[in-house]
């Protein structure tokens, strides 16, 4: 399992569905609190995506870093 922070289930097809998150914050270097909708908005405008989740990377030396899982639409590049 990988901890991402978010709050989920799955039915009986075993299809995930995210409804929630635990915390609302990607705690970056001690000083910098971003949260994950910040950068996904930014993402989203990107030409070719459809969708896009950040969650919170456990980094040693940056505490967490944005990883980022995005969809893009067919045919782009």
């Amino acid at each position: 399992w990988y901890h991402t922070g978010d709050i989920a289930y799955y039915d009986e097809d075993g299809e995930f569905f995210i409804v929630d998150r635990l915390k609302d914050l990607i705690k970056f270097r001690m000083n910098y609190h971003y949260p994950p909708s910040m950068i996904e908005k930014v993402i989203l405008k990107c030409p070719g995506v459809s969708e896009v989740a950040v969650i919170a990377k456990p980094h040693v030396e940056d505490i967490e870093q944005p990883m980022a899982f995005v969809s893009i639409l067919p045919n782009s590049k």
